[in-house]
């Protein structure tokens, strides 16, 4: 009940990551199970199924950090004052947050059992996908009769890793002393050093220099030599994919160390007062927002590939409705998680938009702080999305 009451009197910002969890996880159900239907259907190359199932931890992950983003887009001050009372003290209170975060995950696992049973009907073949006691169904994304408690035992991974991300990140917010996210991302900041910058460039360079080394063995598999484009199934297998993975790890290990470092530069020489305060919040908010940012810059950097492969005639391999379900969920969780973090990186800055109006700064200093903010964010992330989407290499013919 407690559960039930957090989430109906939730902020409207945390309804709608809500919601967008109840879909992301439906969606990740139906990938899951379009994974199973495809080891289902080829019980003789029960190996052939790998590549789809580990594709599908990213939007897995992608999920979870949507949980754990959850937990940090709620105004705790208020609300914590009054579980401690109640008695939820360091322990319980992640259990508690792990049960909220897991019922909209259940949800969206229920919801994707109830597309496969009752959303499309039989198969054009005739043969069930789902089978039930007394039903068949249809799922969207293949054509071939699953296990029940193999389905279920997949559903139930996405609940349970949302939980644990989410329990995590109560953790780390309870052991910061339930602060305000300001203070979480001071705490945080230590890690954002140079050798945070050098790793994630590291792995940048890596995920570009394999990639354009396996561009030779995906122009020579065998589904390219016959059609003239690698396949889907080929491409996710092959190493260029795992170059393009490496290269987006890496923007997004680099980008709370490269907003710490682009507020220190600006907060460099003799600043002004517009120019000190951009600084210090670039650098305040850097573990905050650096990720989030960073992992939108990946999905800039997917669609400028996209842009290239379409303006070279270089054919991409048509990724088919998972993909396509694959794509779209993991764009529409990050930029919840965007949504969260600058959500979060608002309220911090609350206490000095308050101390800079006792001290009578004008609207205009405010402003200007705030456009000299975007403006170097907007300035670091572009230029890391224009350079992954441009150095990306593509699958030729």
């Amino acid at each position: 009940m407690l559960t039930l009451r957090l989430t109906l009197r939730a902020s409207p910002l945390a309804l709608l990551l809500r919601l967008l969890l109840v879909f992301a996880s439906a969606g990740v159900g139906l990938l899951l199970l379009n994974a199973l239907s495809h080891a289902v259907q080829h019980p003789s190359h029960p190996a052939a199924a790998l590549p789809g199932l580990l594709w599908c931890l990213v939007p897995l992950a992608v999920t979870a950090r949507l949980a754990a983003a959850l937990v940090a887009a709620e105004p705790s001050a208020s609300l914590r004052s009054g579980l401690d009372a109640a008695g939820l003290g360091p322990v319980r209170l992640p259990l508690l947050v792990a049960r909220t975060s897991a019922l909209p995950c259940a949800v969206g696992g229920g919801l994707a059992l109830l597309v496969t049973v009752w959303g499309q009907g039989g198969a054009e073949d005739g043969a069930p996908v789902v089978s039930l006691t007394g039903t068949t169904a249809e799922l969207p994304l293949a054509h071939e009769a699953l296990p029940l408690p193999a389905a279920l035992t997949l559903l139930s991974a996405v609940p349970v890793v949302a939980a644990l991300a989410a329990a995590r990140a109560a953790g780390t917010e309870t052991a910061s002393g339930g602060t305000a996210p300001c203070a979480r991302a001071s705490h945080g900041r230590r890690s954002t050093g140079t050798a945070t910058v050098v790793a994630g460039l590291v792995l940048i360079a890596a995920g570009l220099l394999s990639a354009a080394y396996a561009v030779r063995a995906v122009r020579h598999a065998p589904e390219t030599a016959r059609t003239g484009s690698p396949g889907a199934a080929e491409l996710a297998s092959s190493p260029l994919a795992a170059g393009w993975l490496l290269t987006a790890l890496g923007l997004v290990l680099a980008g709370p160390a490269l907003t710490s470092l682009a507020g220190r530069l600006l907060t460099a020489g003799r600043p002004g007062a517009v120019r000190l305060l951009a600084g210090k919040a670039l650098t305040r908010e850097s573990a905050l927002a650096g990720r989030p940012l960073a992992a939108l810059g990946v999905v800039g950097a997917a669609a400028l590939v996209a842009v290239r492969a379409r303006l070279a005639e270089t054919e991409l391999p048509a990724w088919g409705p998972a993909g396509t379900l694959a794509a779209v969920l993991v764009a529409c969780c990050l930029g919840g998680v965007a949504l969260a973090a600058m959500a979060g990186a608002r309220r911090s800055r609350a206490p000095l938009a308050l101390l800079l109006e006792r001290l009578g700064a004008s609207r205009g200093t405010q402003r200007a702080v705030a456009a000299v903010r975007v403006a170097v964010v907007a300035t670091v992330f572009t230029t890391l999305t224009l350079v992954a989407g441009l150095l990306t290499p593509l699958p030729s013919h």
